[in-house]
């Protein structure tokens, strides 16, 4: 037995000095807690080895005495009947029953998690607990709301007008000659794109159509989305540019493509309440 351990023992430290070698790499968090706990399997293992040679002269019988009471303890044997403590309540013996196996296998559990949860979070700091989490999204939601006002903010998407006054057209207009242009032309007249003067739309005309084309794109036919690169207003001053441009008919535009758009007109409501008259 003292040779089977010993063996054991030199394979180890000659493994750890090799392990040593290994270039260190910034890991995960996760990965260093499994370093830390293998590290942690690897000494217990060294020491219980060193007291069985040294302390315990190779001999295993009471750790081995030991594993059993603790298994019997755990898993009690078939055969094994409760104690009887003595007690007799209305013809009924008061037995000393085991608990339950599977309570002791929680209840271990239990232990097990407390144990690993207090040094990940408590002792180690690994993981994030929920107020530096909560911190964390305050932090980006707030750099979000800076991004968001510093891009023109947000709109109501389900109540778009088509805009009119000059600053918006005029940047709507920039950005129409900086990214629109090549499929488009400079007067929208069309070139690979549809000409976006005329009264005819493939995918509907109308601010609401217009945006919607602008902020998702049509990929079946090479025209990209947008809504990674412009916020929501710019698109929607965008959208307005192009509409401003009908009627226009640039010289050399191209034919009419898709269906003529008319905007539907909204009905108002009647008056429900009847006006007398004298």
């Amino acid at each position: 037995m003292k040779k089977i351990i010993s063996t054991i023992l030199s394979l180890i430290f000659v493994a750890l000095p090799l392990a040593a070698q290994v270039p260190v790499t910034k890991t995960d968090p996760e990965t260093e807690l499994a370093m830390i706990f293998t590290i942690s399997f690897i000494v217990f293992v060294i020491a219980t080895l060193m007291y069985i040679i040294g302390v315990m002269d190779a001999n295993i019988d009471p750790i081995a005495n030991l594993y059993f009471r603790v298994k019997n303890y755990i898993i009690p044997p078939p055969s094994e009947a409760a104690a009887d403590v003595g007690h007799i309540y209305d013809d009924i013996r008061e037995l000393d029953n085991r608990i339950p196996p599977w309570f002791n296998y929680l209840f271990g559990l239990t232990v097990v998690f407390a144990f690993v949860y207090m040094t990940d979070y408590h002792v180690l700091g690994i993981s994030k607990l929920s107020t530096d989490e909560y911190l964390e999204e305050v932090v980006a939601a707030n750099l979000q709301k800076k991004i968001m006002l510093a891009s023109g903010g947000s709109i109501n998407e389900n109540a778009l007008v088509a805009l009119k006054d000059v600053e918006s057209l005029k940047e709507g207009g920039e950005n129409f000659q900086k990214f629109c242009i090549s499929c488009h032309g400079p007067q929208a007249g069309g070139l690979v794109g549809p000409n976006l003067t005329d009264e005819f739309w493939i995918h509907g005309g109308g601010i609401k159509n217009v945006y919607t084309t602008i902020k998702k794109g049509v990929p079946a036919k090479g025209m990209i989305s947008w809504e990674l690169v412009f916020s929501q207003k710019q698109i929607q001053n965008i959208g307005s540019y192009v509409l401003s441009l009908q009627g226009t008919n640039p010289l050399g535009g191209k034919s009419p493509e898709g269906q003529k758009y008319v905007e539907p007109v909204v009905a108002l409501a009647k008056d429900s309440v009847k006006v007398k008259t004298l």
